[in-house]
């Protein structure tokens, strides 16, 4: 008893892959043995492997047994060793998988996604755009990255977390930010005023385009920016976007004063409901807006945007820019049959 007490001890302690391929290579050993041994009985090595496997883990159907000497006493030491090796083999690749999961939980593990989305700082308005991203597009991934939270505060198996302050380089390799497809940066709930707000933003801001300029690659960041009079501060930062939600929720609010209805048609436009705002590439060949314009208004789709410019109406005969994003207003159905 001291002696397999022993024995197992070591291999409890043994590394997960010296444990798996000791387990294997006695698996494989012991299939070859007993065809050697009874080819009466074992008529090829793979029911020798099947006697094996179902001794191993405990099954035993007993359609096939060993009925020599040597192959029972063999048969013995394989119940000791195989298994206990195999308990022990489960019992690590149980204890691996917890461990996983409780690390990815904690935010711990380094990501190894691409073409994924960071949520830095986790808000109610985090929250919102997490669950719109995951109901609009079922093949994203997200990132949440906070330094408050123990946890990860949203479980769902396209869902990581990472914990940490987002202005540390370290942290933001931990997320894999160079091949992530975007960043966003919410502005933190726990600021004592919007100056505080954006500054924090600002700081996280600067380490990104920091971190990716001596990687010297590019990575697009939108920050939420909660005093409009802050943007010139941002300018610096080489922020693709900024979204003021205090500024647009005020002047929205003036416009359905002024002109009543305008926020639903605002609130459809920002929401998976019905009729959306979609971004296409132009690679159907399209060279001026009019042309477009008619092609999209045949599928029931309205072109309304290019890049920044709202003024596309004007200027239909104009050559579209190449490599200009277009932006269009219609339901999903049309969206994915475009």
């Amino acid at each position: 008893m001291i002696f397999f007490r022993r024995l197992f001890f070591k291999a409890m302690h043994m590394s997960s892959w010296t444990l798996f391929f000791a387990t294997m290579s006695l698996v494989l050993f012991s299939s070859f043995f007993m065809y050697y041994v009874e080819p009466e009985t074992f008529t090829s090595p793979f029911d020798g492997l099947w006697w094996t496997m179902t001794t191993v883990a405990t099954v035993g159907y007993g359609d096939l047994s060993p009925v020599s000497v040597s192959g029972k006493i063999f048969a013995m030491l394989l119940y000791v060793f195989g298994i206990g090796l195999m308990t022990v083999l489960i019992g690590k690749a149980i204890d691996t998988l917890s461990a996983r999961k409780r690390l990815k939980e904690e935010g711990r593990l380094t990501i190894t996604r691409e073409q994924h989305i960071i949520l830095i700082n986790w808000t109610n308005r985090a929250r919102i755009t997490l669950l719109e991203l995951l109901d609009t597009f079922p093949d994203i991934c997200i990132v949440i990255m906070d330094e408050t939270e123990a946890k990860t505060p949203f479980l769902h198996e396209r869902v990581d977390f990472v914990k940490g302050a987002p202005a540390f380089e370290q942290t933001l390799r931990q997320a894999n930010f160079l091949k992530a497809k975007s960043i966003m940066i919410f502005s933190p709930d726990h600021a004592p005023n919007a100056s505080t707000a954006d500054g924090l933003t600002l700081l996280i801001a600067s380490s990104i385009e920091a971190a990716a300029q001596r990687q010297k690659q590019n990575v697009y960041t939108i920050c939420e920016v909660a005093n409009s009079a802050n943007l010139p501060a941002f300018s610096h930062a080489n922020v693709e976007e900024f979204i003021t939600p205090n500024d647009t929720a005020a002047h929205l609010a003036a416009r359905s004063i002024l002109f009543n209805g305008s926020s639903e048609i605002i609130r459809q436009l920002t929401c998976s409901d019905g009729y959306d705002l979609y971004r296409i590439e132009n690679t159907f060949g399209w060279q001026t807006y009019r042309e477009a314009k008619q092609a999209l208004d045949e599928k029931g789709i309205l072109l309304v945007a290019s890049r920044h410019d709202l003024s596309i109406m004007e200027k239909l005969d104009e050559y579209i820019p190449q490599h200009a994003p277009l932006f269009i207003i219609c339901n999903e159905q049309a969206y994915h049959r475009l």
